[in-house]
């Protein structure tokens, strides 16, 4: 689901951005993550329900049972700070930033998992690798969402400060044009 909706709240972000209206992309930037935060509250209370079912399907003894459960609980939250990331990868391919979602994925897969990911397994075990992974997440996730808001407020400024050029410049135009008649 939160992956269809990277997909979905990409073109309404881009639409209102052509028009110019920027109230709406940052509505429908609050809207995606209101509705991650939403989706991610129900799907971790569900998962924490089943925990036990879950792991028994598996037949999940010992550190198995441990990481099903820690998995299905307060991990599952962390995956929220995924769903920013997701968002915002399509506010910044939407607003002609491609490149910071793709540092930003790069980042997350590599620096903010690999030396996280061992240092949990170091000092944790096998849960500190979970926990290590999440903590990545968390960490991308924040970025990218203050990015995005910085991307926003940058092109929304932009554009003001381009309206409040254009009669100076329909004035040269104008001059310019009176000018080639002579």
């Amino acid at each position: 689901m939160i992956f269809a909706l990277s997909g979905a709240v990409g073109p309404i972000i881009g639409q209102n951005y052509g028009a110019g209206q920027h109230d709406r992309v940052r509505g429908a930037f609050t809207a995606g993550i209101s509705f991650v935060a939403i989706f991610v509250v129900i799907m971790t209370c569900l998962l924490f329900l089943l925990r036990a079912p879950i792991a028994d399907i598996f037949t999940a003894t010992g550190i198995t049972r441990e990481l099903v459960y820690l998995f299905c609980g307060p991990l599952a939250l962390v995956f929220f700070f995924n769903g920013l990331l997701f968002v915002a990868n399509s506010s910044f391919n939407n607003l002609g930033h491609p490149y910071y979602s793709t540092w930003l994925n790069w980042g997350r897969h590599t620096l903010g998992t690999i030396p996280l990911v061992m240092l949990g397994a170091l000092w944790l075990g096998a849960p500190g690798a979970l926990i290590g992974q999440a903590v990545g997440g968390v960490i991308f996730g924040a970025l990218s969402a203050i990015l995005a808001l910085k991307v926003m407020r940058t092109s929304e400024q932009s554009a003001i400060d381009a309206a409040q050029l254009e009669p100076f410049a329909l004035e040269a135009r104008q001059m310019s044009s009176a000018h080639w008649k002579r």
